[in-house]
């Protein structure tokens, strides 16, 4: 073996460690959705009087994101991509929620309506009585 043969194998060898290096470091770990779900909330809570508004949303700090829709529907999913556990946001003008980091979008009950995203947001049960929600899943 000569000079430059060696030198193009030790390229190619070193070339293809770096690859698969990055490609571990590439991956990232998802968050799991919430399970076991049991929530209930009162509206009147000044913690949650951002939702009293049609169109916000927050993040309910247990791994759920809660919106009211322009039309004055409470909707909830786990709040982490699916891709990559970025949290997604909820965007009131197209009634979706969406991941501003790779572009995945959700439909309001989670489904994966296109982006790298490969499956779905985990949705969550919503029911309003009074000025109180309950949000289970």
């Amino acid at each position: 073996m000569d000079r430059k043969e060696f030198l193009s194998q030790l390229g190619i060898g070193a070339a293809g460690v770096l690859f698969v290096g990055c490609l571990g470091s590439c991956k990232k770990d998802v968050p799991a959705a919430a399970s076991n779900v049991n929530l209930t909330i009162d509206l009147t809570s000044s913690t949650y009087s951002k939702l009293t508004t049609p169109g916000n949303y927050m993040y309910l700090g247990n791994g759920v994101i809660i919106a009211q829709t322009l039309t004055g529907d409470f909707v909830a999913v786990s709040q982490y991509c699916t891709h990559e556990g970025v949290n997604v946001k909820y965007d009131a003008t197209a009634n979706d929620f969406y991941c501003d980091r790779h572009n995945s979008y959700f439909t309001t009950s989670g489904t994966v309506t296109s982006g790298p995203a490969g499956s779905a947001l985990k949705q969550y049960t919503v029911t309003k009585t009074g000025d109180s929600l309950t949000i289970k899943g």
